[in-house]
C-alpha cells in the first residue's frame, strides 16, 4: 500500500544509516564521491506575489522574459534519469504552480528517482492548479510522500500586505480546505511562516491562528534571509534580533504542546535543533562544517547547479553535461565549488541545508538527541 511501512523501506533506512559516515570522508578528502541526499529544484522564476522579503515577483513583473530558456520537461526527464540515491527533494520557484507542466515534472521525478519525501512550498493562490496538481503527483508517487507547504506570513490583510497580493489570504485558506479533503495518508499539509521585520511584532498572533484554526500537519518557522535566488541583496528584511529570539522561543513552546511520536518526533528534534542554532547565530555568528555541494545542492531554473541557494557557488550547468547530473557532480567545476565550501565556513541557516548538516555532521547529532528527549 502506498505510504505504508515495508521491508524495502527498512532496508533503505539501514542502507542510508550505513552511508552517512562516508559523507564526512567525502567532505574532508573528496572520496568517495557520493550522490546528494537532498536536492532542491527551483523550477521557475514566475511569481504572482510581490513579497516584501523577496524580489522574484517584481523581477518577473518588470521583465517576463526572465523565464525564457528555463529547463523544459524533456530536459527534466533526462536529468531525473541520471539521479539516484536522493532521499528528500524540494521543488520551488517563484510560484511553482504557475508553471503549467509543474505537476508532470514532479510526477516524473517521483517515478524515476523515488525519494522518500517531496516538498513543495507555495503561496497557495492558485487553488485549482495546486489541488489538481497535488492529486496528479500523488496518483503517480508510489510510496513517496508529498508535502505541500503553504506560506502564511500574517493573518488576513496583514498577510496580504507582507506578500504584496491582495486576496491571497482568502485563497490560501480555500486551498488548505481543498487539500484537506483529499484525505491521502501520503499527503502532509504544511504551513511555513517567514519571520521578518514586517511581521515579527505579530508573531504570536500568527502562530496561534495557524495552530488553532489552520491546524496543519506540519508547521515550520524560518527567518527572512538574503539570498541570491531572491534577488534581495542589500534589502533590509531581517527581524530585530530580540524579537526573533522571542518569536523562536514562543514558536517552540507552542508547537511542543502538539505531542509527536515516531518519525514525526524525530523530525521535530531536528527542527528544534535548527531553531536553537538560529538563536545562537543571532547572538554570535559562528561558522560550521557545511555539506552543501556534498550532501545537498540546488538545481536552478536555467540549469545551473548551486551548492545551495544561500552561498550560490556554481558547480556547473547541466546543459553543458547533456543533462547528466552524475557527470556534472563528478566534474572539475564541482570539485572547485566544494573546495570553496571547505575553505569558507558559513553560518547561514537555510533550513534544507541545516537539516542535512545536522544529519551528516556527527558532532551535531547529540544536539538532535537532546531535543528528541527534552522536547518530547
Amino acid at each position: 500500500m502506498p505510504g505504508g511501512s515495508t521491508p524495502n523501506s527498512a532496508l533503505r533506512a539501514a542502507a542510508l544509516c550505513a552511508k552517512l559516515p562516508l559523507y564526512r570522508s567525502f567532505r574532508r578528502y573528496g572520496y568517495p564521491t557520493l550522490m546528494p541526499l537532498s536536492m532542491s529544484f527551483v523550477v521557475t522564476d514566475r511569481c504572482n506575489s510581490l513579497c516584501k522579503t523577496c524580489n522574484i515577483g517584481q523581477r518577473f513583473r518588470d521583465d517576463p522574459q526572465v523565464v525564457d530558456g528555463e529547463l523544459d520537461l524533456d530536459e527534466y526527464t533526462r536529468l531525473f534519469d541520471s539521479i539516484s540515491g536522493v532521499e528528500w527533494v524540494t521543488f520551488s520557484g517563484g510560484e511553482p504552480f504557475m508553471r503549467p507542466d509543474f505537476p508532470e515534472i514532479v510526477a516524473r521525478l517521483a517515478e524515476r528517482v523515488k525519494p522518500r519525501v517531496i516538498n513543495v512550498p507555495t503561496n497557495a493562490s492558485l487553488v485549482r492548479a495546486t489541488t489538481a496538481g497535488a492529486a496528479k503527483i500523488l496518483s503517480r508517487a508510489g510510496d513517496t510522500k508529498l508535502t505541500i507547504n503553504v506560506s502564511v506570513d500574517g493573518v488576513g490583510s496583514a498577510h496580504d500586505d507582507v506578500r504584496g497580493f491582495e486576496g491571497n489570504f482568502a485563497l490560501l485558506e480555500k486551498t488548505l480546505r481543498e487539500l484537506r479533503r483529499m484525505d491521502d495518508p501520503r499527503l502532509t499539509i504544511g504551513v511555513n511562516t517567514v519571520l521578518s521585520r514586517f511581521n515579527a511584532g505579530d508573531a504570536a498572533t500568527i502562530f496561534d491562528f495557524v495552530l488553532e484554526h489552520l491546524r496543519p500537519d506540519s508547521y515550520v518557522l524560518e527567518l527572512a534571509q538574503i539570498r541570491p535566488e531572491y534577488h534581495n541583496l542589500g534589502d533590509r528584511i531581517a527581524p530585530p534580533a530580540h524579537l526573533a529570539r522571542a518569536a523562536i522561543d514562543a514558536f517552540v513552546e507552542k508547537t511542543r504542546a502538539r505531542r509527536r511520536r515516531g518519525v514525526a518526533r524525530v523530525v521535530s528534534a531536528f527542527r528544534n535543533k535548527y531553531y536553537a542554532d538560529v538563536k545562537r547565530t543571532l547572538e554570535v555568528p559562528q561558522g560550521h562544517d557545511c555539506y552543501s555541494g556534498f550532501g545537498t545542492c540546488a538545481v536552478m531554473s536555467h540549469g545551473d547547479v548551486w551548492t545551495n541557494t544561500q552561498r550560490g557557488e556554481v558547480l556547473g550547468n547541466l546543459r553543458d553535461f547533456a543533462m547528466d547530473f552524475s557527470a556534472l557532480w563528478r566534474s572539475t567545476g564541482a570539485a572547485e565549488a566544494r573546495a570553496n565550501v571547505r575553505a569558507k565556513p558559513c553560518h547561514c541557516e537555510t533550513s534544507n541545508v541545516a537539516y542535512t548538516n545536522a544529519l551528516l555532521d556527527l558532532r551535531g547529532l547529540p544536539g538532535v538527541l537532546y531535543h528528541f528527549v527534552v522536547d518530547a
